[in-house]
């Protein structure tokens, strides 16, 4: 009985712990976006959160806080699910009918899927020297908690595969603002002073409307069990009512700025207890495979060009290898399509995902 009730205290005072510890990480993450917000940084709120966060969670993290900390992962899906009803919100009726003109690039998406797994498989064995479970499912371009999962089932590095596969999104919501920005010969989005259109007019209604959208789109995603089901829940069920119902919905800008700081700070957190060495070989290997898959997306953007109706910018984020609501969220910036782009970054997820075990059954365990 006595120990119960000791386990219980020391239960109760590591959850307030970490509860103190994430307010603590989300008032510094808010603070650098802030900060990068009055720079030429893209994507200020979310880029400046995520490295301030990172860069603490590295030097400072394990000093202050109990082993395991891990963000909590059901208060960002909230924020997450913001965005999803953001992305919603920009889907209209001629964009739905618009969709077969955006097959040849779906179609390339396939092709680039493969090609970009092959190539990562082939410097994370080579120069990495990883095996070849940790490396196939290190390498998977899309689809982060399924390559995780797989890559214990089949007897990969958990930590390693889980380190790569953050890190390439990390680095992708980093580079391609960069080079979008150099594309242009300006910043560009809220780095150029763009931001996110303000709404004037913010109504009970409209606080209620987003209230509903994001628990109950939420709770869609979870039970259809789709790759970022609690970004495309909440996003498939906006769709749903402002089409079915030609209901009006303004989303605040605070509730967007807010989503970026979250996000970005739980990714920074990621990197909360890393081994220093491990980190810098997985940061090298992840900058060749991003900077490699960048390149190759800039290739596949050229050659389908002529074929698609969207725009190369649209194109170059829709193939950029990132999270689905980061990219949705560099998109929003450069006033894209983020109903578009994150259309397309599912549709990699899924072709991914898919095929993972099939192709590490066929082509890699029984070959080798």
């Amino acid at each position: 009985m006595v120990f119960s009730v000791k386990l219980i205290f020391n239960k109760g005072i590591s959850l307030r712990k970490s509860l103190l510890y994430t307010v603590f990480l989300l008032a510094l993450g808010g603070s650098a976006g802030w900060l990068a917000s009055k720079t030429l940084m893209p994507l200020p709120w979310m880029i400046g959160s995520l490295l301030i966060c990172a860069l603490w969670s590295i030097n400072f993290g394990t000093k202050i806080i109990l082993e395991n900390y891990t963000f909590p992962q059901k208060f960002r899906n909230y924020f997450v699910a913001i965005i999803g009803v953001m992305i919603g919100l920009q889907v209209t009726a001629d964009l739905i009918i618009q969709i077969t003109d955006y097959l040849p690039s779906l179609l390339g998406l396939i092709v680039f899927s493969w090609c970009a797994h092959f190539l990562n498989y082939k410097i994370l064995t080579k120069l990495g020297k990883y095996d070849r479970a940790t490396a196939f499912f290190s390498s998977a371009p899309g689809g982060l908690m399924e390559s995780i999962a797989m890559s214990e089932e089949y007897g990969g590095e958990i930590k390693i595969v889980t380190l790569q596969q953050f890190l390439r999104i990390i680095l992708v919501i980093i580079l391609v603002p960069i080079i979008i920005s150099i594309w242009f010969g300006a910043p560009v989005g809220s780095a150029a002073g763009i931001t996110i259109k303000e709404n004037a007019s913010i109504t009970l209604t409209d606080l209620i409307y987003i209230f509903f959208l994001v628990i109950v789109g939420l709770s869609l995603g979870s039970r259809l069990r789709i790759p970022a089901g609690h970004l495309f829940g909440p996003m498939l069920l906006t769709v749903f009512v402002t089409l079915g119902t030609d209901t009006n919905i303004q989303l605040p800008n605070i509730l967007i700025l807010v989503a970026q700081v979250v996000i970005g700070t739980s990714l920074g957190a990621r990197f909360y207890g890393i081994d220093t060495n491990i980190l810098f070989i997985a940061v090298r290997l992840s900058a060749l495979s991003v900077v490699t898959m960048l390149i190759m997306a800039f290739i596949f953007v050229l050659m389908l060009q002529s074929l698609s109706d969207l725009s190369v910018v649209t194109l170059f984020i829709s193939f950029a290898p990132g999270g689905v609501t980061e990219m949705s969220l560099i998109a929003l910036t450069i006033a894209s399509s983020p109903a578009l782009v994150s259309a397309h970054h599912i549709f990699r997820i899924v072709v991914t995902v898919s095929l993972l075990g099939f192709i590490y059954k066929k082509c890699i365990e029984k070959v080798h």
